[in-house]
């Protein structure tokens, strides 16, 4: 009897509430789980790889709705748990992909799995793992109950255990993430931001001089990639000593970025404060452009122009590419009206007449300051680019489409209501097509004969225009908007979709990679007792 009544007053399929929406994401899950419970992996590996694939996708639906709800029961930031800490992660391991991820690395450690070579960090968060899935377990049964019910309204019950789900939810992502892949301290993500600020400022000040304009922003010049980082560097000892690169600074207190740079820099800024105003321009000119045609080498102090970037810079010795001061040599330093005594171990600034000429010293700063810049760009490129990112979009602005959940209107004609819309897209607010409103239509798209009693409305599955009956006969299955069942469509789209699918394709084999499970930088091979579960191996690197 409770069957029958389910059976009844379950949401209708075209509504997109999120509850609506649950519902069936929730019922497809179901069905993915109790078909891989009843296959044998050892004998079919490959429909193995599509099930558990197809499993991970579902489950990333379900979370996404989930998470939709969280967001209308509490729209306030601060009512929800934090989720901070995610600037501390890999660029690479935030995606959209990650929370169907969680859930199924929280069902392997909860059924008793270990990460291959992380036994110890297993154990530690697998009570977190089975406290999650079994509140998770809970919350399903209780949201496919009010989706029934009514799936406009959250009682308190519903919002309460909402709010449990996140804070859980957020606290085994970040204990999971820590213990796959290498997450910032405090600490380390203060001093990035430290070098986020020298970059800002330098690319305001490199925009007033006029080395990069606000174009060559907009367009993603990789001239300003390049350029960048060779005038923070020159600028951040010249003038914000006090900044990420303030040389004063015990080596332990510097970004990590420019950690195994510390003594070249204090080299660098040095020489720097022995340049001329023309020099000093001269030098920011060839970091700029990158041409270094004019300068003259002496074989005096020739050095290769490529050792500082093939070195290794755990290895590498600045005082290789940089003489040592003489004694006793006093010198006017061009930007401060006072001499400057020298001396061999403490020196304050090193001495130019070793260098031969104005030619060679700009040449030897040149070459070790756009070393510096590419060996960051080479060994540190992930913190590059965040950097980067932070500087150069600020404040990145995506358009999303939504369409806010809301129950669908009592339909006039069964035939609009009789198919499976259950979408596949990996966020659950997104919505590929939108549909034309009936009252916004008063006649077929395709012929233009008016719509009547006789002659019904139609939406086309694909396309989201009302067409009449005549006009929409065929039927096809559309699986990238949510169809698996075939549903009706226009003609003009079926005959698009026959032609798509009637020209050659290379044949693409399913298989479960990095690229279509967890990404490399937060997959691990997981064992389990589970004959099925044993099919996959997700490779994590080693903990750094």
């Amino acid at each position: 009897m409770h069957s029958f009544w389910r059976l009844l007053n379950k949401p209708r399929i075209d509504d997109w509430s999120p509850l609506a929406k649950f519902f069936y994401a929730d019922d497809a899950l179901n069905i993915i789980a109790q078909e891989l419970d009843s296959f044998d992996g050892r004998r079919d590996p490959e429909r193995c790889s599509q099930l558990v694939s197809k499993l991970r996708q579902a489950q990333d639906r379900v979370l996404h709705i989930i998470s939709e709800m969280v967001l209308i029961c509490f729209p306030n930031e601060n009512e929800r748990t934090g989720r901070d800490y995610r600037v501390k992660f890999p660029d690479e391991i935030v995606h959209d992909n990650l929370p169907g991820q969680l859930w199924f690395g929280a069902e392997c450690l909860a059924a008793g799995s270990n990460i291959v070579d992380r036994e110890a960090e297993s154990e530690s968060i697998r009570p977190m793992a089975k406290t999650f899935v079994r509140h998770l377990e809970k919350l399903r049964d209780q949201l496919k109950e009010q989706a029934i019910r009514d799936p406009s309204h959250y009682p308190d019950s519903i919002r309460t255990q909402l709010q449990v789900f996140d804070r859980l939810f957020a606290e085994f992502e970040f204990a999971y993430v820590s213990a796959m892949v290498p997450v910032k301290s405090v600490r380390e993500y203060d001093r990035q931001l430290d070098v986020a600020v020298l970059f800002s400022d330098c690319l305001t000040r490199a925009i007033k001089v006029g080395y990069i304009n606000r174009e060559q922003i907009d367009d993603c010049d990789p001239n300003v990639i390049i350029a960048l980082p060779r005038l923070a560097i020159v600028w951040g000892l010249l003038y914000y000593p006090d900044g990420a690169l303030d040389v004063k600074k015990d080596k332990d207190a510097f970004s990590e970025m420019f950690r195994h740079f510390h003594k070249l820099l204090i080299i660098v800024r040095n020489l720097l404060l022995t340049l001329s105003a023309e020099e000093l321009c001269q030098l920011e000119l060839k970091l700029v452009t990158g041409k270094c045609d004019s300068i003259i080498n002496s074989p005096k102090i020739e050095m290769d122009q490529h050792k500082l970037i093939e070195r290794n810079s755990n290895e590498y010795d600045p005082r290789d590419d940089f003489p040592e001061p003489g004694i006793g040599y006093v010198m006017r330093n061009p930007r401060c009206s006072q001499l400057i005594p020298l001396n061999a171990e403490k020196s304050e600034c090193c001495d130019r007449s070793l260098y031969g000429n104005s030619d060679s010293l700009i040449h030897r700063l040149f070459v070790c300051v756009a070393g510096i810049a590419d060996q960051l760009q080479t060994n540190y490129s992930s913190e590059v680019r965040k950097v980067l990112k932070m500087v150069l979009q600020p404040v990145e602005s995506v358009p999303v489409y939504e369409i806010s959940g809301k129950t669908a209107p009592i339909p006039e004609n069964e035939e609009e209501t009789g198919v499976e819309v259950r979408e596949t897209l990996p966020l659950p607010t997104f919505v590929g097509v939108r549909w034309v409103p009936d009252s916004e239509c008063e006649q077929c798209t395709a012929c233009s004969s008016l719509f009547t009693l006789v002659r019904r409305r139609h939406h086309c599955r694909n396309c989201g225009r009302i067409f009449c009956g005549n006009c929409s006969t065929n039927q096809i299955a559309i699986p990238e908007l949510g169809y698996d069942k075939k549903v009706r469509v226009c003609d003009l789209c079926f005959d698009s979709r026959i032609d798509q699918s009637s020209s050659p394709q290379p044949q693409q084999h399913l298989e479960l990679s990095p690229q279509n499970s967890i990404p490399s930088s937060l997959s691990s091979p997981i064992e389990t007792n589970n004959n099925n579960l044993q099919q996959q191996q997700i490779k994590f690197p080693d903990k750094e």
